[in-house]
């Protein structure tokens, strides 16, 4: 008997000491690693077909009503919106023979009537607890960034207003240089009520990022996000329930790869998107330029009928002893266009659902960081388009070297 309870004393150490190790040294008890295991069966319904992409990546193909997102209990009574009512039909494909192009990054096509999500692995379950550290940097209702935690930022600030959407193509690069406890992202923040309480405070964040700890790789990969309690919490990608995805062919966790990166001096590839509220039924749409991908539902939107505050830029993040990661393309804004990542055409849109460049003094600049490290150019034009260059190519090795937030 005393051996028997000797060996199950041992079976249970070295489940735990595993869930250890996958989840890259976060601890695990017995209760927590049945939990995850029982969301990670709830959030990978049965595919009617899986891809595989170039990158190793599974992707399974969705009955589009019965995805994850419909098991949120303040989705239980929400009808699911095919297409914004933005779009005309004339914008959307209805034949139920048409069948999507192949995307490069795939062996196949998910079938009609199907959406596409990306295969949840338990280590990211488990990852999951510490990502609001690496997104997190609001400190205040008024918008002060927060440098705790290491995170390093170059990026652009509205002035308060109310927006319902905001437009851009980013440079996408690729950046083998990030270490493995080391993040680097390339994002659009809309934060919602910033006059309410801060506990409350809800922001959507979308772009690319490459986050070697959470994928387990270095690829650049296209992100969304979102927090309803000030970064106490938050949601990224399709790991919990709340983005309702309605592409066949791209979705959160994509990978850009080959001609989908820019390289320094030569071809300079983008990543088009709008985030941009239906007027008509209150859902923050996300899509491409080719691609509606999905909305965040109004339901787990709380404080967010409008956005308050743009922000779009750069952050890293870094343990303290460790240089900090590259930004942007890893190169200086100063060195620009073709050598620097953009943020190209920005515009945002306002309450009467129109898109326009915003003019002199609608933005400001605001990093933590000496130039040496990280840059960001780009005022607001009095006419034309607006560009922002941004990045560097970091080496900031603890937050003694940071400067009290600079805002130009």
């Amino acid at each position: 008997m005393a051996s028997l309870m000797c060996l199950i004393y041992l079976i249970l150490l070295f489940s735990l000491l595993l869930c250890s190790i996958e989840g890259r040294n976060i601890p695990l008890t017995e209760e927590e690693d049945l939990e995850i295991e029982k969301e990670l069966q709830s959030l990978n319904k049965p595919p009617v077909k899986t891809l595989k992409s170039f990158t190793g990546d599974l992707f399974d193909c969705i009955e589009m009503y019965k995805q994850p997102a419909f098991d949120n209990p303040v989705l239980k009574n929400h009808k699911l919106q095919i297409r914004p009512s933005f779009l005309t039909k004339s914008n959307v494909t209805t034949d139920e023979n048409f069948k999507p192009p192949l995307d490069p990054g795939f062996n196949d096509t998910c079938p009609l009537g199907t959406v596409i999500i990306r295969r949840t692995r338990k280590e990211e379950l488990i990852m999951a607890k510490e990502l609001p550290k690496y997104f997190r940097n609001y400190g205040s209702r008024y918008g002060v960034l927060d440098s705790s935690d290491n995170n390093y930022y170059a990026i652009m600030q509205s002035q308060k207003a109310k927006f319902h959407g905001f437009e851009s193509s980013i440079t996408t690069w690729a950046l083998p240089n990030v270490g493995p406890d080391q993040s680097t992202a390339n994002q659009v923040w809309m934060v919602g009520d910033l006059d309410g309480p801060e506990e409350n405070l809800n922001v959507i964040q979308t772009g690319w990022h490459v986050n070697p700890k959470l994928y387990d790789d270095k690829f650049t990969r296209f992100f969304t996000y979102y927090t309803i309690d000030d970064y106490k919490t938050g949601c990224m990608n399709l790991l919990c329930k709340g983005f309702i995805q309605v592409s066949a062919i791209h979705g959160p966790g994509y990978a850009f790869t080959g001609s989908d990166l820019s390289t320094y001096g030569g071809n300079q590839s983008y990543f088009s998107f709008q985030i941009r509220k239906d007027p008509e039924l209150g859902h923050w749409w996300l899509s491409t330029a080719d691609e509606n991908l999905g909305y965040w539902p109004k339901e787990v939107l709380p404080s967010f009928d409008v956005s308050k505050q743009i922000d779009f830029g750069g952050i890293v993040y870094s343990p303290n002893n460790e240089g900090s990661p590259p930004m942007g393309s890893g190169y200086f804004a100063e060195e620009g266009m073709g050598k620097s990542s953009y943020f190209m055409s920005v515009t945002f849109r306002g309450d009467d659902q129109r898109a326009f460049t915003p003019g002199k003094n609608w933005a400001r600049v605001a990093q933590n960081v000496a130039d040496k490290y990280y840059q960001i150019i780009g005022p607001n034009p009095d006419s034309g388009l607006w560009n922002v260059a941004y990045g560097g190519p970091g080496g900031l090795f603890n937050t003694s070297e940071l400067t009290v937030p600079i805002i130009v």
